[in-house]
């Protein structure tokens, strides 16, 4: 018996089909790229697109040329078993070979990146290369200003999804074979954890039923994704969610925190880490659920959500490096640990939700699932409230003092407020590049507190003000503006220890000088 469907897949954005089709089609080079510290969707997209255009090129006698994939750090130990892994060179370990085949490139295929940031090591040469540029990706806020040709939908639920639907579209079924399909279905199937999350729409259903008509074996799929662990790395998963894990049961968060020095002790590594975010969030009473890892040099942040959070909205807010998807997103913190858990703990108000629930931790910091009482409970409440009504009078003192100045300003995705005065007749600031700046900065009564400084910085590093930071990213060199920082963009309940005092709000006249 045969039962026909009447589903069809469609989309929020239109698609330049006959754009890519031109593109792959006239390409002599073509260099795939995913993003760094790449999981099942990175690179299982990549290696489904060089599969896919494999066929092509076989079916097509003028099409000839070179394919190369990349990663910036190349396969993940627990993803190497995908058909065509071996063929994926490494920012880190072939280096050279990278930067060569880019220079080469007429074109580069960047896939499950919004933006070229999260290439890693391989940013500098991407945004040097000449060659056309395809974006294929399902994240929010795409940086379409980098590429010449834009697919993106940040509704599907995959990457590897979006591949399949645009060279099922551009190029038929004929294409797709065993291995592509293996690729695909693995990216969908780790993206939605296995079909559980991130699947809204019934296209990813229709999409992984047509990849089975390839003959893979999905329980054979199903074992290589989920039976990857060491010992090590199950010891480690088990003293995370035993010491490293708190749990906030009023805001329904769960905050778990990793030293590095934590990780080394048990011999594991970042990407030994793959999977434990999502342990997290099977607790009832966690709504959202933050894993802050400390790597060398940075701070990296995973997220996830179930109905009350967004947390795409959160990691972009927080941090100038940060987005993803409304239920699953991360971030990267240049500030260190300590400072990257308070600026998460005052955003969420956890600093006053622990005062709530201290009397449950036991001298050894077992995670905290309870309040004491509900005179405990009572007392978070109240300290939340406090905490946002306190955000929300900076809120309104802000934009009053903006309409009296008669400023029309820009509020940054993390809430600082931008009026550019004098565009600039250099390039953008890009992130990662030291620059001199000057500024006036005074309060929102106009007492001034910092005349005239001079300073060095580094664009996307400036911690703690991270407002600043948001705002100096937007400009260009030689540019020009009035920058508002609410006190938690900037120095927090803290102050700066001299002149800018507790939960202060600052007004900079910037300039960039060079």
């Amino acid at each position: 018996m045969q039962i026909e469907t009447t589903y069809r897949a469609d989309f929020d954005n239109e698609w330049d089909l006959a754009g890519v089709r031109n593109a792959l089609e006239g390409s002599r080079h073509t260099v795939l790229v995913a993003h760094q510290n790449a999981d099942g969707d990175a690179v299982g997209s990549l290696l489904g697109m060089w599969h896919l255009l494999q066929a092509v090129r076989s079916g097509k006698s003028d099409m000839r040329g070179e394919i190369t994939a990349m990663l910036p750090d190349g396969v993940p130990m627990d993803l190497d078993w995908l058909p065509g892994a071996e063929h994926i060179l490494s920012g880190k370990a072939d280096g050279d070979a990278c930067r060569k085949a880019i220079a080469e490139a007429d074109l580069v295929i960047c896939q499950d990146l919004n933006t070229l940031e999260r290439t890693g090591v391989l940013e500098a040469p991407l945004r040097e290369s000449k060659a056309k540029r395809l974006l294929v990706d399902h994240h929010e806020a795409p940086e379409v200003c980098s590429f010449d040709i834009v697919v993106s939908e940040p509704h599907i639920s995959s990457t590897c999804e979006l591949v399949y639907w645009l060279m099922q579209r551009a190029y038929g079924d004929e294409v797709f074979g065993r291995d592509a399909a293996t690729c695909l279905y693995t990216g969908i199937c780790t993206d939605t954890g296995t079909f559980s999350y991130s699947n809204e729409r019934p296209s990813v259903y229709l999409a992984a039923a047509s990849l089975l008509r390839y003959g893979i074996d999905p329980m054979a799929i199903n074992r290589e994704i989920k039976n990857v662990f060491t010992e090590a790395r199950l010891r480690f998963f088990g003293h995370a969610m035993d010491s490293l894990l708190t749990v906030y049961p009023e805001p329904q968060v769960a905050l778990m925190v990793i030293p590095a020095a934590e990780m080394e002790a048990y011999g594991v590594e970042s990407a030994d880490l793959t999977g434990l975010i999502n342990e997290v969030m099977k607790l009832r009473a966690v709504d959202c659920g933050i894993l802050v890892r400390e790597e060398t040099g940075k701070v990296r942040l995973s997220m996830r959500s179930k109905v009350r959070y967004d947390v795409n909205q959160l990691a972009r807010e927080l941090f100038p490096i940060g987005g993803g998807h409304k239920r699953a997103a991360g971030a990267t913190s240049m500030a260190n640990l300590k400072e990257t858990v308070n600026i998460v703990k005052r955003r969420l108000g956890l600093a006053f939700a622990a005062l709530g629930v201290m009397l449950c931790m036991s001298c050894n910091n077992v995670p905290v699932v309870e309040t004491a009482s509900d005179g405990g409970k009572d007392m978070t409440e109240n300290l939340i409230n406090a905490n946002k009504y306190m955000v929300q009078g900076e809120e309104t003192s802000i934009d009053s003092y903006a309409s009296r100045r008669g400023w029309q300003m820009t509020v940054l995705p993390c809430g600082a407020r931008v009026m550019v005065t004098n565009e600039g007749k250099g390039a953008p600031v890009a992130y990662d590049e030291t620059v001199v700046i000057s500024y006036r900065v005074e309060d929102l009564g106009g007492k001034v507190i910092y005349n005239e400084k001079l300073d060095t910085v580094v664009a996307g590093r400036l911690q703690p003000t991270r407002g600043l930071d948001a705002a100096l990213l937007t400009m260009r060199h030689g540019g020009k503006a009035r920058v508002i920082v609410p006190s938690e963009l900037g120095y927090g309940m803290v102050g700066d220890g001299d002149r800018i005092g507790q939960r202060m709000t600052l007004v900079y006249e910037l300039r960039i000088e060079n």
